[in-house]
């Protein structure tokens, strides 16, 4: 049984349901409780409303997107990388956050360097 476009219409009226399409649309992140999220890249999105209530189908080209582990950096370390290295602690942190956190390799990478 085949059915026309605007037979669809009126049957998808009548049943309380509206289907349109989402123009513009660069990506669509999904962000997950661990921080990491899931990019979609050129998605086609499209949004179903059915009885109050709003559904939005999206499919394109998955991208997953890890959290970058964040390093926590002591005051001590700081003060040590700093006053080792001839530096401010702002640098001093950027070396430590480039190294693991990693205060050897943050002050030869600081006088190696002159960052």
């Amino acid at each position: 049984m085949k059915f026309s476009n605007r037979e669809l219409r009126r049957m998808m009226k009548r049943m309380g349901l509206t289907m349109e399409q989402v123009s513009n649309v660069s990506h669509v992140d999904i962000v997950l409780d661990n921080g990491d999220v899931i990019r979609i890249n050129n998605p086609v999105v499209a949004k179903v409303k059915v009885s109050g209530q709003t559904t939005y189908q999206i499919t394109g080209e998955e991208e997953l997107i890890e959290k970058e582990e964040e390093i926590e950096i002591s005051e001590e370390d700081l003060d040590i990388v700093a006053q080792s290295a001839g530096v401010d602690k702002e640098l001093a942190r950027k070396a430590l956050q480039l190294t693991g956190g990693d205060i050897a390799q943050a002050i030869a990478l600081l006088k190696e360097s002159n960052l």
